[in-house]
């Protein structure tokens, strides 16, 4: 079975996601998402990206400290066969994580401006 390939974390005003590239075979492939904190020292699934079909993995709800380390991998699974894990590059959403300009509107009140700033998070 091929492991996955092109494994990337993206992060944007906090949506922090995981992505990978998958060839087509025969049988639906699945997938097996893991994290690795720096602090916890060890992989463990990622329960909403376990035996996933899609070919990425929302981590936003898991990636929380902006300093802290994260390592993740992902191994692919078709039929009773799997895949060696694939590992990510070191995560840190402080560092590698983008944020958004803010969204402005202005509006006029007689003679007055109305400046209004909306934050992505």
């Amino acid at each position: 079975v091929p492991s996955p390939a092109e494994v990337v974390v993206t992060s944007e005003n906090f949506k922090t996601v995981l992505h990978w590239q998958y060839p087509l075979v025969s049988e639906t492939p699945h997938f097996i998402v893991e994290i690795k904190p720096y602090n916890l020292g060890y992989y463990r699934n990622v329960s909403t990206c376990l035996n996933t079909s899609a070919r990425f993995c929302d981590l936003s709800e898991e990636i929380c400290d902006p300093y802290l380390s994260h390592w993740l991998r992902v191994k692919a699974v078709v039929g009773s066969q799997q895949s060696e894990y694939v590992e990510s590059k070191e995560f840190i959403l402080q560092r590698h994580g983008e944020i958004g300009s803010p969204e402005l509107k202005l509006s006029r009140h007689g003679d007055k401006l109305m400046v209004d700033i909306y934050h992505h998070v």
